[in-house]
């Protein structure tokens, strides 16, 4: 029995030894704040701004076009009316909605700022979420599990699931440094 016991202990020891002589080849830093959560919702807001923006001009010309057609100023065909009161409809809806949802989240966000620390292995990245000093979590995720990858201007875009992403922010990184992030992250890229 004892013989066993040592066995595992050794096998534990062993175990142990690799974990502390493995090391990341990068380790990177990201603060999770409103203005992290801006940058990456940029796209959307953009979105939302356009929607409105044409969104409410077609609804005023409609108004203003539906009045002068009854009132038999105008001749102009009911069906691009309503077209465009359809489409400035649901322009300026989904402006609206996704605005408000996007300052909504950048709020929340700010509110909770945390810092992730990203540690880039072979096979794996390590993120560990910390907040005032305090850890809060860690998570490894397997490169092969990411449901995408993109690389952006400012940032590596790591997604765990379609709903969650991991910025890793390329500012402060050396070009061997990329390169070798690109590498390993490419090799995996679905």
């Amino acid at each position: 029995m004892s013989d066993i016991i040592e066995e595992n202990n050794s096998e534990i020891e062993q175990i142990e030894e690799q974990k502390s002589e493995e090391r990341p080849f990068l380790v990177a830093h990201c603060m999770i704040d409103g203005n992290t959560q801006r940058e990456l919702m940029k796209p959307l807001l953009i979105y939302s701004r356009i929607g409105l923006a044409v969104g409410i001009p077609l609804l005023l010309a409609y108004i203003v076009l539906y009045v002068l057609c009854e009132e038999d100023v105008l001749s102009f065909p009911t069906g691009v009316l309503y077209l465009m009161l359809f489409v400035g409809a649901i322009l300026l809806g989904t402006g609206i909605v996704f605005l408000l949802s996007a300052k909504k989240n950048i709020k929340n966000v700010d509110n909770i700022s945390q810092m992730n620390e990203y540690s880039f292995f072979d096979d794996y990245v390590s993120v560990e979420s910390i907040r005032r000093g305090e850890r809060l979590g860690a998570t490894k995720a397997y490169y092969v599990d990411f449901v995408k990858i993109k690389e952006s201007k400012k940032y590596f875009l790591l997604y765990p699931t379609a709903e969650t992403v991991f910025p890793v922010p390329k500012e402060g990184l050396s070009e061997e440094e990329l390169g070798h992030l690109r590498n390993a992250l490419r090799l995996i890229r679905k």
